[in-house]
């Protein structure tokens, strides 16, 4: 009997060992599934704000294993939102530091905005690509921007369908324009989505790092030079940002300030040596009152 039992106890273990084992692969090469999903945790004004999305990895492959890798090495955790638009309110970049510390807290929005350190997560000091894959090239060397999975890069999905922006939606975002990288000279190489073929595009089509925006309009719309790659998955999730834009509202109201006051303007010089002069002028709508990115976490691979 003892001894049926061991053998039993060890085939159990085997099979638990390569469960853990197709468990972790997966996990790490977010393999598993056509709709992963995501959890957001932001917090305003002492109150949490819980959204939950559904991932569209069959319609913009390389756009949600980019960003899923990023939430695996707790990236957003604690950023901040940085630009709020009229239609959406745009982060995944930056957090405030107080005396070289992460505090979300006590600090000044304006001068305590703080860049992340994107290019220290995804390059290797010998310059290779890590954590990311690489999906653009620039004189054939690999680079950390993401090739945009977009109808104006020439993306298409094989069905005819895709997203649009909808209330909750989450899509790229990059601040680099068309004016800032003309003519052919800024043209870089990118890795088609479904094949192993390259093609050829403009910088500023190919040039998202991590931002990416919350879209917060009632109305729906079609914007070529997006990828939206997610939309809320539950009623719950809608509820969760009705309540926070309710909150934001009641803070406006509580504080006596109008709806322009919300935001105050900061300008930024963004270095980025893929576009003309190696910098750029970037202008934000920073909330005078912190929406805090708490945590972003993978629910489903």
């Amino acid at each position: 009997m003892s001894k049926t039992l061991g053998g039993f106890k060890k085939v159990f273990a085997v099979a638990v060992s390569a469960a853990t084992l197709v468990g972790s692969a997966c996990m790490f090469t977010a393999c598993s599934n056509s709709f992963p999903e995501i959890r957001m945790t932001l917090s305003f004004n002492g109150e949490t704000y819980t959204l939950n999305y559904k991932l569209y990895r069959d319609y913009y492959t390389q756009t949600v294993d980019h960003y899923m890798a990023l939430i695996d090495e707790d990236y957003f955790d604690n950023t901040v939102i940085h630009d709020y638009q009229s239609d959406r309110m745009i982060g995944g970049g930056y957090t405030y530091m107080v005396d070289g510390q992460v505090d979300t807290e006590n600090a000044d929005t304006i001068d305590d905005l703080t860049a992340l350190d994107y290019d220290g997560l995804t390059l290797a000091e010998d310059g290779a690509i890590k954590v990311i894959e690489t999906t653009v090239w620039k004189n054939d060397v690999a680079t950390n921007r993401l090739h945009g999975e977009t109808t104006s890069n020439g993306h298409s999905i094989k069905d005819g369908s895709g997203l649009t922006n909808s209330y909750g939606s989450l899509g790229t975002y990059t601040y680099v324009t068309k004016d800032l990288t003309p003519g052919d000279t800024y043209n870089v190489t990118y890795k088609n989505t479904d094949s192993d073929a390259r093609g050829s595009s403009p910088y500023y089509k190919n040039s998202v790092t991590s931002l990416f925006y919350v879209y917060t309009s009632s109305s729906s719309t079609t914007d070529s030079n997006y990828c939206v790659f997610g939309t809320l998955a539950d009623d719950e999730s809608k509820t969760a940002l009705d309540d926070l834009l309710a909150a934001i509202d009641a803070y406006l109201e509580d504080s006596e300030l109008e709806s322009d006051d919300f935001t105050e303007e900061d300008t930024l010089d963004i270095a980025d040596e893929f576009v003309d002069g190696g910098t750029y002028e970037v202008t934000y709508n920073v909330p005078v009152k912190p929406i805090v990115i708490k945590e972003v976490r993978v629910t489903k691979y």
